[in-house]
Parts: structure tokens; sequence; C-alpha cells
């Protein structure tokens, strides 16, 4: 198997960069669309696990862009790494984490659209499993 050149190695080091960026911009402006312009929309278990979930991306997008720098500088094979051992760490604990929240909410989604349908969209008689859904989560 032949090493990466250089070339490729930046291309791995930037390219999720401009991936990251957008999804923070997306998760961000759902989260100042929530929060500043449609708040009312919050009083839906629905919206507020949208909400949350887009929390947690936000910070995974922030990881993903942090990933390149975080590699211990000296890496072989691995352009642009500037982090140390703990950094490396530190970013690995956090996107495992965040990554397995993600699901949680996205299966969360589908358990709200259950419950809603079963009880004819009484949110009443199913908002209790959104303390459950952030507990797991």
């Amino acid at each position: 198997m032949d090493l990466p050149s250089l070339a490729q190695q930046k291309g791995l080091a930037f390219a999720p960069l401009p991936f990251a960026a957008l999804s923070f911009l997306s998760s961000a402006h759902v989260i100042c669309h929530l929060i500043f312009r449609r708040r009312r929309k919050l009083e839906r278990l629905y919206h507020r696990l949208v909400l949350a979930m887009n929390f947690v991306l936000l910070a995974v997008s922030v990881n993903w862009f942090w990933s390149p720098f975080a590699v211990p500088e000296g890496t072989p094979y691995h352009w642009g790494a500037s982090g140390t051992v703990r950094t490396c760490d530190t970013q690995a604990f956090l996107y495992l984490m965040f990554a397995l929240t993600i699901p949680t909410y996205y299966g969360s989604l589908s358990l709200q659209a259950f419950m809603g349908m079963k009880r004819n969209f009484d949110e009443e008689k199913y908002d209790w499993i959104e303390k459950y859904v952030h507990i797991v989560a």
C-alpha cells in the first residue's frame, strides 16, 4: 500500500472543514430561529427535541472542525497535526459522547411521532417521554 502524498494529506485535513462549518451554521440557524424568532414553537415537544438535537449537532460541528488540528504534532502522514495527546484524547472523547447522542435524538423524534399518533396528538398524554429522552441522550 502506498503512503499518502502531501496533497492527499492536505485533502484529508481540509475535507471536513467546509462541511463542519456548514453544519455549524445550519444548527446555529435552527437554534436562533427557535429561541429568538419562534419561541412559541417551543411549547411543542417536537420542537424542544429538535432544539436539543441541534445543540448537540453544534458541538459535533465544532469537534469536526477542530479534529485535524487535534492530532498530536509529529504524527506521521497527518498534515497540519499541531495538537497534543491530550487534545487528541479530548477530541475523541467528545466525538464519541456526541456521536451517540445524535441517533438518540433522531430516534426520539420517531418515538414522539408514534406516541403522538397513538394518543391522537394530545401532548399532555405523552409529554412525559421528554425527560427520559434527555436522560438517555
